[in-house]
């Protein structure tokens, strides 16, 4: 699957607005693509990283020549490079281009391929990089239907362009400080480089010798999110495919396989052409850029005729031909294939026969019986239900080498869902189909639907916020996921559409109509967006916009589907409060008048079952992520604006919490992709349209108690997954304490705003997040003592043990008009604090510590400097 965050690139701007903060979203291993879903990925693409060539400043003396076919009768070429040269020396072109005259008499394309090759200084002993300039996922006659292809192997196998004209299809650097040898010979003296060797070596890395996996050696994790054709051959000793979803699931194991010393190559004509496997460059510390996508060093040393693909090049080495195994497995990864291509059948609201098309080329020999045609009503049920009908096609004609076929799906078969894939051989056998199979040799197939469209599009919405500050709101995003059931086509003036015909947002502001605002399609995969534009500084505090969103298809007759299916979402416009503080304390015992300071989705105050006060909670269990990119923020934020102390000792934030939200993978830091659910504080200082965290998020990792209850209890949630079923306990508390200025974000005198915010990914949960005694700018209380004597003052506690409520007196030394008692835990954790009104000199409360287990506790009177503690019991 594309990379989301490609998708929230492109409406990053309207994130922006909110104050949203992107946060990273774990893959399901336990789902896999329905075959549907690969064919609506293919022509997406992504860029990846290069492959880097390390020189050793060692001399080798050894030489490999050119293939005997291109020295001796200088083959004609069988493809085409146009290389664009940026700041290249024109001593060093006639190099690259016998590497390109090598590489054109090896590969077989009818699309040119265009290389960058940039001449510029590069690091120490780094002698050139390269990279294909994207990959697409699946191309029309790739056989690696879940693999990205490089882009000039993509175009091959489609025997046409799938990027603009001028793009290229290989980017490559080479090392503008290095001491190269510019010969076309293959004989470089005593301390250069051979740069026919490494621009050889580089194209081959362009053309495809190359994945995806990718490896950290400082976290030992790796991923495979996606891989490359490349990667599908990739196998351990016992040959288990490294590629394979369903192996080495965790980003430890599978790194373990990268350092392993123990990954080959292994593809049919690979093994049929050398007869073995290929050792792969898998050392025991992982090497960024060299790692995996290179020939074993060590098994193919100085001067074996495969060589070329090796990470390092000598001084005095000239290896002018790939090597045989190099040349056998590029016909693995279809540099030589047959091209079986063909446009897939669209859904469509008549019934009759259906015509299906396919063309054929192969860059061998076509097998003599024609192209096959597998069909049947209905999808079929894997081990159970697997039967196809068969029709061979016919040919129709032949142009420019490329044979086209046809037949017919009659029309009893194309009722309803039918789906098909199309299969031909080649002349020594080989098997080819459309769409092709996965990495454990699994058929996908096509499918489209006949009839009458009666099923309305179906929206995926979830409120990006439900809370919006008024001075941060002059528009409002709006993103929704809309799909239907049917993929109809349409052209509309110059636009062809697919499935969906028109979206929309009706909205309203307090009631009052609004222009519907259209929505535009932002991607390919039916991500549509829009802003509602709100007059500047129009809207106060208490003011409330509502909207639904409208879909309609491109059906004969248009169904319609609105979402909500009732009313409307509804956002309401809050407001800081007036007064600026420079401090901020609550323990949060009165519910009313702290929950008045608050406001955010997804908390509240309360007191949770086996606590005896009230606390900022998130709900318990906190849900999993549910919004269209299956995550959800959860946010609480303070209305209080604070002004941060010059002082950044003085500018602390301090309480008492328990997290218990899911854990990332071992070794994970926050923002990294295995960094799942977490929490975090954050501070905006423009009234909450924007937000920067205070500190790093975390989870439950970043203590080892709330580590050990959240794996105490797990019990079953979605496919694969599994969810923490341990509650939040007063002894799971635990204090954290850190400075408004600690990331640089904030300086003294800045005004702020400040939330707490649990982001949740789609898959697995937990009790949550709970957050006691906040103290904002407030010095900590001083260390208690057992006992501290108040001059001149009683202090009492009655009756002690308690069981209900004791009553506490005090006759102070000094008048005052409020003091504070403050009721702690043997390990100095404050559960309680409340301030008391004093009348004169004394002072009189009762406290409720029914709710408390059994136990010994410290309570502390605090009025002006002065200050005295008793040790008090609870009994049951």
């Amino acid at each position: 699957m594309i990379n989301r965050y490609a998708l929230r690139c492109l409406v990053g701007v309207l994130c922006l607005v909110t104050g949203s903060v992107l946060a990273q979203k774990k893959q399901n291993p336990a789902r896999n693509l329905t075959p549907y879903e690969n064919f609506a990925l293919r022509n997406r693409t992504i860029t990846p990283d290069p492959i880097i060539c390390y020189g050793l400043r060692q001399n080798a003396f050894t030489y490999i020549d050119a293939p005997a076919s291109f020295s001796k009768a200088r083959r004609a070429p069988t493809s085409t490079f146009i290389v664009d040269y940026v700041g290249y020396p024109a001593d060093a072109k006639a190099a690259f281009q016998r590497a390109v005259d090598i590489w054109s008499t090896l590969i077989v394309s009818p699309v040119p391929i265009r290389v960058k090759a940039t001449w510029q200084p590069l690091k120490t002993n780094v002698l050139g990089s390269a990279r294909p300039a994207t990959y697409i996922y699946s191309p029309d006659g790739s056989q690696k239907v879940t693999s990205y292809y490089p882009i000039a192997l993509a175009e091959k196998i489609s025997r046409r362009a799938l990027n603009s004209p001028d793009s290229a299809d290989i980017v490559a650097n080479f090392s503008s400080n290095n001491n190269w040898y510019l010969g076309l010979d293959a004989r470089p003296g005593p301390g250069t480089t051979d740069l026919v060797t490494v621009v050889l070596h580089e194209l081959g890395h362009g053309l495809g010798f190359t994945g995806l996996i990718r490896g950290d050696g400082t976290s030992r994790l790796a991923d495979k999110l996606r891989t490359t054709v490349f990667d599908q051959f990739i196998e351990n000793n016992p040959g288990v495919k490294i590629a394979d979803p369903q192996t080495f699931t965790t980003a430890t194991t599978l790194f373990n396989q990268l350092v392993g010393q123990n990954l080959y190559l292994n593809g049919p004509v690979l093994r049929q052409k050398t007869g073995d496997r290929a050792k792969l460059y898998a050392p025991i510390t992982y090497s960024d850029g060299s790692s995996l996508y290179h020939l074993d060093e060590s098994t193919f040393r100085l001067g074996d005729a495969n060589s070329l693909m090796t990470p390092i090049i000598n001084n005095a080495e000239a290896i002018h031909n790939p090597g045989p195994i190099v040349i056998a497995f590029f016909e693995d990864m279809e540099w030589k294939t047959t091209s079986l291509l063909h446009e897939p059948i669209e859904d469509r609201e008549t019934v009759g026969n259906v015509v299906v098309r396919a063309r054929v080329f192969s860059d061998t020999t076509l097998g003599a019986t024609p192209p096959q045609l597998r069909f049947r009503v209905g999808t079929p049920i894997p081990n159970t239900d697997t039967t196809y009908q068969t029709a061979i096609m016919t040919p129709t004609g032949t142009s420019n080498g490329v044979q086209s076929f046809s037949t017919i799906i009659p029309a009893a078969s194309a009722q309803a869902k039918t789906v098909y894939y199309i299969r031909t051989n080649d002349g020594v056998g080989r098997s080819y189909t459309n769409p092709g199979r996965n990495i454990n040799n699994v058929q996908y197939y096509y499918s489209f639907t006949s009839g009458v469209d009666r099923v309305a599009p179906t929206i995926t919405h979830t409120p990006d916020q439900t809370i919006l500050f008024s001075a941060a709101t002059d528009s409002i995003p709006v993103i929704a996921r809309v799909t239907d059931d049917r993929r109809l086509t349409r052209t509309i003036g110059a636009k062809l559409k697919v499935g969906i015909d028109t979206v929309y947002v009706e909205y309203q502001i307090n009631g009052k109509p609004s222009a519907p605002q259209s929505m535009t399609l932002a991607t390919s995969d039916s991500l549509w967006y829009t802003k509602l534009v709100i007059p500047s500084n129009s809207l106060k505090t208490g003011d409330k916009v509502s909207y639904r969103i409208v879909a309609r298809d491109l059906a004969g007759t248009p169904n319609q589907a609105v979402s909500p299916a009732s009313g409307f979402y509804t956002i309401t416009i809050v407001g800081p409060q007036t007064t600026v503080l420079t401090r901020y304390t609550n323990d949060f015992a009165n519910v009313t008048t702290a929950s008045a300071d608050f406001v955010g989705n997804g908390f509240r105050i309360e007191t949770p079952s086996g606590f005896s006060s009230p606390s900022i909670n998130s709900d318990h269990p906190y849900k999993n992520g549910s919004d269209l990119f299956n995550e959800s923020n959860y946010t609480y934020t303070l209305l209080a604006p604070i002004k941060v102390k010059a002082n950044p000792d003085s500018a602390k934030i301090r309480f008492d919490e328990i997290v218990l939200v899911e854990p990332g993978a071992a070794g994970s830091s926050f923002g990294s992709d295995d960094f799942f659910d977490y929490v975090i504080v954050e501070g905006s200082k423009d009234n909450g349209r924007t937000w920067l965290p205070l500190l790093s998020g975390y989870d439950s990792g970043s203590n080892s108690a709330w580590l050990n209850a959240w794996n105490a209890s797990q019990i079953p949630g979605l496919p694969g997954e599994t969810n923490s079923g341990t509650l939040g306990t007063p002894t799971l508390l635990k204090s954290r304490s850190f400075s408004i200025q600690d990331r640089g974000d904030f300086r003294g005198d800045d005004v702020i705003l400040i939330r707490f915010r649990l982001f949740a990914d789609q898959l697995a949960h937990g009790w949550g997040w709970q957050v006691d005694n906040l103290n904002i700018q407030v010095p900590p209380p001083p260390p208690i003592l057992a006992t501290e004597p108040l001059p001149t003052s009683a202090f009492s506690v009655y009756p002690n043990p308690a069981s209900g409520s004791m009553r506490v007196m005090a006759e102070l030394s000094q008048p005052a008009t409020e003091a504070t008692l403050t009721l702690t835990s043997p390990t100095g954790q404050a559960l309680r604090q409340v301030s008391v009104p004093v009348s004169g000199q004394k002072l009189t409360e009762q406290l409720d510590v029914s709710q408390l287990p059994a136990g010994l506790y410290f309570l502390q009177l605090t009025a002006g400097d002065a200050r005295q503690t008793k040790k008090v019991m609870v009994v049951k």
